[in-house]
């Protein structure tokens, strides 16, 4: 559950500097906003939060 936390927010910060920089407008991240909401809704996001749960402890899996 941390590793996902820690994703939301690097998630969230380059969003952020995006919008900033103006490579990102505001409305293309009220789109995706939106359209979180609707999967959530449609059931499919559990499916992406078990995918993305499944790559990142992929990648930080060290075999000892």
């Amino acid at each position: 559950m941390g590793a996902v936390l820690i994703l939301t927010a690097v998630l969230a910060l380059v969003t952020f500097l995006l919008v900033r920089s103006g490579e990102l407008k505001v409305w293309h991240v009220l789109l995706i906003g939106v359209l979180g909401i609707y999967l959530d809704r449609i059931g499919w996001a559990n499916p992406v939060v078990y995918a993305v749960s499944w790559l990142v402890q992929g990648l930080t899996h060290t075999t000892t």
